[in-house]
């Protein structure tokens, strides 16, 4: 087939980026389904064809030169080359390229970007059981995600500012780490807190640890009986309550 890759040489010309030839940029979840897009304003009845990263045809009208079966045509007209690429991994990740059979060839670009979830996140507490007035620490770890996760802390439906470190891993991928610090109190106690991992993949990833916080008794002494005024010589009933943990 022909091609207008700007490797060549000889008399074809290096091809332009015109507005009449237009995609969009996709974003994708490691797994799903891509769809690309080359539409025509205004066709001259001239050739469209999609190239991958490489400058390999895809597509060239509705014939598929590349054997590779993940890609499907979805539509094809006068305007329009519309292509699937199914069961996408993140090799498939680039730009690729709309060409129209111009003189000189129109290009426009479609950036396709692959996002990978991360794992389920992962919360752990330095103390299992706390003393009211004591600080404790909380590490929550989302690993191997791309781009690389944002990590919230809520204490009940308060935010908390967590420390957040990110590590790019060996195989490109993103693990972000948060720590959170803060001072409990008696009334933490049976309060949950939530680290919430934001990822464009996912949506409400959580995990969650109930605190449990000793505190000291609090003693308080009501008047049973009588109610109101006490007079000389009646018999009083007292009773003192006691509040603590344990």
């Amino acid at each position: 087939l022909p091609s207008f890759s700007s490797s060549n040489t000889g008399a074809a010309q290096e091809p332009v980026v015109s507005q009449n030839l237009v995609t969009d940029n996709v974003s994708v979840v490691e797994g799903e389904m891509a769809i690309i897009s080359c539409r025509v304003k205004n066709n001259d009845d001239s050739v469209i064809q999609l190239l991958n990263p490489n400058r390999q045809t895809i597509y060239f009208r509705d014939m598929r030169p590349l054997k590779d079966a993940r890609f499907q045509l979805v539509n094809f007209s006068d305007n329009e080359l519309k292509v699937s690429l199914s069961n996408v991994s993140l090799s498939d990740e680039g730009r690729y390229v709309c060409q129209l059979y111009t003189d000189p060839p129109q290009e426009a670009y479609a950036d396709i970007t692959v996002l990978v979830p991360p794992g389920n996140p992962i919360i752990e507490a330095r103390d299992e059981v706390l003393s009211e007035g004591n600080e404790t620490e909380m590490t929550c770890t989302a690993m191997s995600s791309k781009p690389a996760a944002s990590i919230r802390w809520m204490k009940g439906d308060k935010e908390l500012p967590g420390k957040p470190k990110v590590e790019l891993t060996y195989d490109k991928m993103y693990t972000v780490t948060s720590r959170l610090t803060f001072t409990v109190s008696k009334e933490d106690d049976g309060v949950p807190v939530a680290c919430i991992v934001d990822h464009p993949a996912v949506k409400d990833f959580l995990a969650q640890k109930y605190l449990e916080v000793q505190y000291k008794p609090e003693v308080k002494i009501v008047v049973e009986f009588p109610q109101g005024l006490t007079r000389e010589g009646e018999n009083l009933e007292l009773t003192c309550q006691a509040k603590g943990k344990p």
